[in-house]
């Protein structure tokens, strides 16, 4: 038991805290140097928020692992005795009775989150209402979902090589989330209205055009209700594909400039981003599945709980964090490698000018620090940093130049 949570302490909690110690000493030290991207107002507010986010990562991670501890030495056995039965439903109840309560926990960091620091520096526009709406909705879509997941999980956990075939499944269920997110599950959240501007609309269509993207049509979220950073993004599979633009973004960036973020977002369709983001996360699911079909029995007889399916999905839930933490550097750089390739596409669809333009504007809006350190970067970042961008930006504005003087 002890070895157990020495280990989530050794490969989970102390890099965690070590790499965010190391983002906070770098912001601290860049943050004293001239303001570069922002004004030198917003440079100083964004190291500062950025620090704050930290601040409270570190603290969260401590918290999630006393909460481990308390699960892995008390939690499980005690919950076991007071719920689980031998039967299918009794397992039900056993984790989604587990997921329930460790979402529970986590929700004061959530709400300190949205309710007080981002509206401390101006970007929340949630209340309490909003707040407490959503979290019914989300309680909502765990327990039936939930419900629905683990009784086809838990059956297939009685056959032989269930790992495999649970793997197959929670496979298939994820496709299938990607496909329903834009059109069922994001309106439970937010309001999409079609855009209600025909020159724009005329121009994203023949952009799109150019890309061979087809949508089921262009939508403007109201995602000012809750805050006011900018974003676009092109949701879903198949027929369900459908373009949405905050509609923060339409009020603070040009036409231009949307239309090049939007060619960014299409490079990521042309370049097939998303069925390669699918296999990631299909490969990180067959490693976990493979674990926990292979749990060895003294890891329960060690927590003094039954070895069965519903404690095997909590083990799994339980070591999920470790295994995601270590392989989201792997992830994070195919990333990256991806976000300059759409950098490249997006600028050809458009102009290099504008997408930088618009990439700056976007950094200014939410007020991102543009500095970070190398190893927060290895770990965190899906995005490169925008200075690594610019640069790169920079060189194919360069380039462009050349080349037209060399026609001339």
């Amino acid at each position: 038991m002890l070895l157990f949570c020495l280990a989530y302490i050794v490969l989970l909690t102390l890099p965690s805290m070590i790499i965010d110690i190391a983002q906070i000493r770098h912001i601290k030290a860049h943050a004293k140097s001239p303001a570069v991207i922002l004004p030198p107002k917003d440079y100083a507010i964004s190291a500062k928020y950025a620090i704050d986010n930290l601040k409270l990562s570190i603290f969260n991670t401590i918290y999630d692992t006393i909460v481990f501890a308390l699960w892995v030495c008390v939690g499980l056995k005690l919950w076991q005795e007071i719920l689980i039965e031998e039967s299918g439903l009794g397992f039900i109840v056993f984790v989604l009775g587990f997921l329930l309560i460790s979402w529970v926990l986590n929700l004061p960091f959530k709400a300190y989150k949205e309710l007080i620091l981002d509206k401390k520096y101006g970007f929340s526009n949630a209340n309490k209402a909003i707040f407490t709406t959503d979290v019914i909705k989300t309680f909502a879509l765990i327990v039936v979902f939930g419900f629905l997941v683990l009784w086809i999980l838990l059956w297939v956990m009685e056959y032989e090589y269930w790992w495999l075939a649970g793997f197959g499944i929670i496979f298939c269920l994820v496709v299938l989330v990607n496909m329903l997110y834009p059109t069922l599950i994001a309106p439970m959240f937010n309001t999409f209205t079609p855009l209600n501007d025909e020159h724009l609309q005329g121009k994203i269509e023949q952009l799109m055009q150019k890309a061979g993207f087809k949508a089921n049509g262009i939508f403007v979220m109201d995602a000012s209700r809750r805050d006011d950073r900018l974003n676009a993004y092109f949701g879903g599979l198949g027929t369900s594909k459908r373009v949405v633009l905050f509609d923060t973004l339409l009020d603070k960036v040009s036409s231009d400039g949307l239309l090049a973020i939007l060619g960014h977002e299409l490079g990521h369709f042309k370049h097939k981003d998303i069925i390669f983001n699918l296999f990631i996360s299909g490969g990180i699911l067959f490693g976990l599945f493979f674990i926990a079909g292979h749990l060895p029995a003294c890891l329960f007889e060690s927590l003094n709980v039954l070895n069965n399916s519903a404690t095997t999905i909590v083990m799994l839930l339980l070591i999920a964090p470790v295994i995601a933490f270590w392989v989201m550097p792997v992830s994070a750089y195919f990333s990256r490698k991806a976000e300059y390739k759409s950098d490249f596409y997006g600028a050809s669809l458009t102009s290099p000018h504008c997408l930088k333009e618009a990439l700056i504007r976007l950094v200014n809006e939410n007020k991102s620090f543009p500095y970070s350190h190398p190893l927060y970067t290895f770990f965190h970042y899906t995005h490169p940093p925008l200075l690594e961008r610019l640069c790169a930006l920079d060189k194919l504005i360069s380039s462009s130049l050349q080349d037209d003087e060399a026609k001339s």
